[in-house]
């Protein structure tokens, strides 16, 4: 890797580690945790700001929603917590549908936009570039509606996975994993995305597992850790849970394209400039 943490970019002397003739060589799951931190350090500020300009008004707006659903209903001497919302708030069952369909819709539509924004950056990041958040943003926003159209095609086939008996769900859900990152670099659609993931993730499953199952407990222990500083408040836990997300969503979308460009190393000849040139023609 070069001193920005990436595989580095042409012109040649080829980066530290990238292989012989700029080559991206094939990486275990520590070298990948390992790329994955190095390049998030030496690009934090720009990673951290792609998720927070989304996150901090997001939740906010969640939480005003959340709010609204049991503001008439609620005795507000009583309630302090969150076990509180749930025994002294009562409202409306047509309330609740209303404004959890909002909530969900902006949810998936804000997060579509920001996994695409921060997967852009990170895969700039990871061949060397500085990370442009406007460019990044505006790169998701002209493809977002394809973006929600694969989150939601992608759930509704691993949901009916997990129906069909959890396993395989969990074997779909590997197979999928690199989705995102294959629409957002090679520019491809919606269905040919989820095609080309399977193809790449096909011969190295376990690999694949092993990478997203540590990439998650890690982000896990982080949000579980930041989750329990906010108590049982209820806005002590939207607050700290918006901050872990800040903190983990970079790292956790680095993870997921450092393992797409170890699973095209696997399968094609791919170099730092093949990399660069498809995030060029897209």
């Amino acid at each position: 890797m070069d001193d920005s943490g990436g595989f580095g970019a042409p012109p040649p002397p080829p980066p530290p580690g990238a292989g012989g003739g700029g080559s991206i060589p094939q990486r275990g799951l520590g070298d990948i945790l390992s790329v994955a931190f190095e390049v998030y350090k030496a690009n934090a500020v720009k990673l951290i700001q792609i998720v927070a300009i989304v996150v901090i008004p997001l939740t906010f707006v969640m939480a005003l929603l959340t709010q609204v659903a049991f503001k008439q209903h609620c005795d507000a001497q009583h309630v302090q917590s969150l076990s509180d919302l749930t025994k002294n708030c009562t409202t409306s069952f047509g309330r609740s549908i209303l404004i959890g369909a909002i909530g969900w819709f902006i949810a998936i539509a804000i997060q579509q936009l920001l996994l695409g924004a921060l997967t852009r950056g990170a895969a700039g990041a990871l061949i060397g570039r500085d990370v442009d958040v406007s460019a990044s943003y505006g790169y998701a926003f002209s493809r977002l509606g394809p973006l929600i159209g694969l989150a939601l095609l992608v759930a509704l086939v691993v949901g009916i996975g997990f129906i069909l008996l959890v396993i395989p769900g969990i074997i779909v859900l590997v197979f999928l994993a690199v989705s995102v990152p294959a629409f957002i670099i090679e520019g491809l659609g919606v269905t040919d995305s989820m095609s080309r993931s399977w193809k790449l993730v096909s011969g190295s499953w376990w690999h694949t597992l092993g990478v997203i199952l540590v990439a998650a407990i890690i982000a896990g222990v982080i949000n579980g850790i930041l989750t329990a500083i906010g108590g049982n408040t209820f806005f002590g836990v939207w607050i700290l849970s918006a901050i872990a997300q800040i903190i983990t969503a970079p790292f956790v979308a680095l993870v997921s394209v450092v393992l797409y460009v170890d699973l095209r190393a696997r399968h094609e000849s791919l170099n730092a400039t093949t990399l660069a040139m498809d995030l060029d023609r897209t």
